[in-house]
């Protein structure tokens, strides 16, 4: 694709979702550029949807710089081809009181990574990341985040959840990074995740690396199956095997959902998960 260059105005506030659709086909090596930039004042809503047909390699670089007091609210809809290889490198840049918010919804290439570097630049930025990756057969899905808080005030989120089946292998390397002058920092980082087959593999690395000695940080993961008591719970009250294992992955997944503020675009978020589960 090249580069795109796109820029929102100072102050500029878009109401409605600008929609990026980066289609791959069979054969293809699918290799551009992304530069966004949204200046002072600005509030903008990205839905990015990456699919395709085939067999191909789709590799994109997005650089996104969010100036002072704007807002960035970031939604990627993976629906590319199983026999696809989609690597993506997203850098993001945050300036004083920019905010940044971003919800993924990972797991439909055969191999894919997904790596995100946020540089928090600006006293009192904020960063949001949350997303979920639904694996099966030999899929493999790699998301990598390095949250760099520079200056003071900052605050970071990361909370990703993974399903898995069959022999499928997810991957979370999540890491805070707190510089010396970056006091009164809000780190927090969750991975929850959970197995559907004993062939299934999640690997998390969790990271905390501070210098300032006035933050609040913390990171967590869980990883596991089902667990029987609800299940056990809903098929006593009438409902079959199957329904009650889909609404406990609907709950499990509800929380990330949720993050989506536009409904049309949690509406598109939903309907991946269910189409997943039939």
């Amino acid at each position: 694709i090249g580069t795109l260059h796109i820029v929102i105005p100072k102050n500029t506030k878009v109401e409605l979702p600008i929609d990026l659709i980066l289609n791959g086909q069979r054969g293809q090596e699918l290799v551009g550029v992304v530069n966004i930039d949204v200046e002072a004042g600005a509030q903008i809503i990205f839905v990015e949807q990456q699919k395709g047909v085939g067999a191909y390699w789709k590799n994109i670089t997005f650089n996104i710089n969010v100036a002072e007091n704007a807002a960035y609210r970031h939604y990627r809809l993976c629906e590319e081809d199983p026999s696809a290889v989609v690597t993506t490198y997203t850098n993001i840049t945050l300036a004083r009181n920019a905010r940044y918010n971003m919800v993924t919804m990972n797991g439909c290439a055969g191999f894919s990574r997904s790596e995100y570097h946020v540089d928090m630049t600006g006293e009192g930025a904020e960063a949001d990341l949350s997303g979920v990756a639904l694996l099966r057969g030999k899929q493999h899905a790699d998301t990598t985040i390095v949250v760099n808080h520079m200056e003071p005030y900052g605050r970071s989120s990361q909370f990703f959840k993974h399903i898995l089946e069959d022999q499928s292998r997810g991957v979370f390397q999540g890491k805070i990074h707190v510089f010396k002058d970056a006091q009164k920092t809000n780190g927090y980082q969750l991975s929850n995740n959970l197995l559907l087959s004993p062939l299934a593999e999640m690997d998390v690395k969790p990271e905390l690396e501070i210098y300032a000695d006035d933050v609040k940080c913390s990171h967590g993961s869980t990883t596991g199956q089902l667990d029987e008591t609800p299940m056990f719970y809903l098929m006593s009250r009438g409902i079959s095997q199957e329904d009650a294992r889909r609404l406990l992955i609907e709950a499990f997944l509800v929380e990330i959902v949720d993050n989506i503020t536009i409904e049309s675009v949690r509406t598109i978020f939903s309907e991946r998960v269910r189409l997943w589960l039939t």
